[in-house]
């Protein structure tokens, strides 16, 4: 803006000299001509600004990850002149999944008209985004003023995890407290402790279909055993690489590891307990037992942060103490895992758990891991494929 106030300033300086030296009428009309242009050009544009409206609509506030969606930007002109071209600084998508911060666009709007620009595209990494126009300015015709305009804030999308479904025939552990094995057990005898509602992934084997029929609703039978069972969950995300988008894929890839784990062992019937960080310092912890419960920690887990640092997992076995009692068996996903780590583990957890699974989501095992957990016995180490998370799960409980 400084290069046409610059320009400006000589234009009205050549207008000056050339009244000064003619001294007719027409050098005096061009010279007010000139004088006069800033005024009328900043009166026109504080009035298109004012009467200028700016809304940005996103299709949802929630998306799926590589789930194509739409933000859409409407200019409104009330004016009864074309608005000015408007300076756009904002934060979009595209199309391959990036999201670009500071992507500055000029937009426009005929007299009395609407416009709707619209960027579609799609994110590659779970989390929460701040999308939309972070400044918007309009300027006179000359260029030497401008106005900022109101528009509407920056929209939160939230980037969900994906849903990885694992065949619900498949055993999920060997403890004594199996569930395919409890499943049949109770189902041949016909005894059961309690029923509960349908939910999305039960077997229509173990449907009650006369109180089904009573309540108008799916309810599925429960055995004793299940209902007192538990299985744990430890999440933890850690940066592994000076490259940002090594860190979201091995962290995504562990959420959505736990969340299939999870579902599946609600689907056993069983209670799956996850204990995952909020920030470096903080850990939480929550109990799913039925869908309902699965559907909130996806959404917990679409926005749990990647730690800067490797706390060590064993620092968040000492949530867990209350639900360890000897027999549950222990899933540990993060991105990596040293050797020394392991042992920090197994000192924690003593013998207060059963089988012990250590998935890896972003590398495989060194030798000196794989030994440790060889002699520890319980203990079994996997590599999870970023892209086949089922595939890798199912490989496991095989």
């Amino acid at each position: 803006m400084a290069k046409y106030r610059i320009l400006y300033a000589l234009l009205y300086l050549g207008a000056a000299v050339f009244a000064l030296a003619y001294e007719s009428k027409l050098s005096f009309v061009l010279f007010a001509g000139v004088a006069l242009m800033p005024p009328v050009t900043f009166v026109l544009m504080l009035l298109s600004g004012l009467l200028m409206k700016i809304e940005v609509i996103p299709e949802a506030d929630h998306v799926g990850k590589l789930q194509d969606f739409e933000i859409t930007v409407k200019v409104k002109n009330r004016f009864i002149i074309p608005a000015a071209p408007m300076m756009v600084t904002g934060t979009f998508h595209d199309k391959n999944g990036s999201v670009i911060p500071g992507r500055k666009l000029v937009l426009s709007a005929a007299a009395l008209r609407k416009c709707d620009y619209s960027f579609k595209g799609n994110i590659s990494f779970r989390g929460e985004y701040m999308l939309g126009i972070e400044n918007a300015e309009i300027y006179d015709l000359l260029r030497i003023f401008r106005f900022k305009l109101k528009h509407t804030p920056m929209c939160r999308i939230t980037v969900m995890p994906r849903r990885v479904m694992l065949d619900e025939t498949t055993a999920l552990c060997t403890d004594d407290y199996d569930s395919t094995i409890t499943k049949v057990s109770f189902m041949e005898s016909g005894s059961f402790a309690s029923v509960r509602k349908y939910a999305d992934g039960d077997l229509m084997k173990h449907v009650h279909w006369k109180l089904s029929a009573k309540h108008d609703e799916l309810m599925v039978k429960q055995s004793e055993q299940n209902l007192g069972s538990s299985a744990l969950i430890i999440t933890d995300l850690h940066s592994i690489s000076e490259n940002e988008d090594d860190n979201l894929k091995a962290a995504d890839a562990a959420v959505e590891t736990a969340l299939a784990l999870t579902r599946k062992i609600i689907s056993d019937g069983r209670t799956a307990v996850n204990i995952y960080r909020t920030s470096d310092e903080h850990t939480d912890i929550k109990t799913a037992e039925k869908i309902d419960d699965y559907e909130r920690l996806v959404s917990v887990f679409a926005v749990i942060p990647v730690t800067k640092k490797d706390a060590g997992a064993e620092k968040m076995i000492s949530h867990a103490a209350d639900n360890l009692t000897g027999s549950e068996p222990l899933f540990i996903i993060t991105p990596k895992m040293k050797a020394s780590a392991l042992t920090d583990i197994l000192n924690a957890v003593g013998n207060m758990c059963g089988e012990i699974r250590l998935y890896l989501t972003a590398s495989d095992p060194d030798d000196m891991l794989a030994a440790q957990a060889g002699a520890a016995g319980n203990v079994s180490v996997w590599r999870i494929d970023q892209e086949d998370i089922a595939l890798s799960l199912r490989t496991s409980m095989q």
